[in-house]
């Protein structure tokens, strides 16, 4: 086999109806895991456990970097949340 003939569209050149729905099926599979990594990519909730099992086990191995940046961003939070409190009351 050719890697002309692998890259054309569409069944071999004198394929079985075999081969080709062996060809079907596998495409479906690639298909099907395309788009189950697409959606893993996509999906919040996928994000969302991944980013806390990274900080749970950061936490476990040196908790001193967590638990600076967990302070930095509520420093961050309360200077915004102050900001928009000064500008308000303007």
């Amino acid at each position: 086999m050719s890697d002309e003939n692998e890259q054309k569209p569409g069944p071999r050149e004198g394929a079985s109806i075999p081969e080709i729905e062996l060809d079907i099926a596998r495409t479906r599979e690639q298909f099907r895991e395309t788009l189950d990594a697409i959606e893993d990519k996509l999906s919040v909730p996928a994000h969302a456990r991944r980013l806390k099992a990274s900080v749970k086990r950061r936490l476990d191995d040196d908790p001193a970097p967590v638990v600076a940046a967990a302070a930095a961003g509520v420093a961050g939070v309360a200077a915004v949340v102050a900001g928009v409190v000064k500008i308000a009351r303007r």
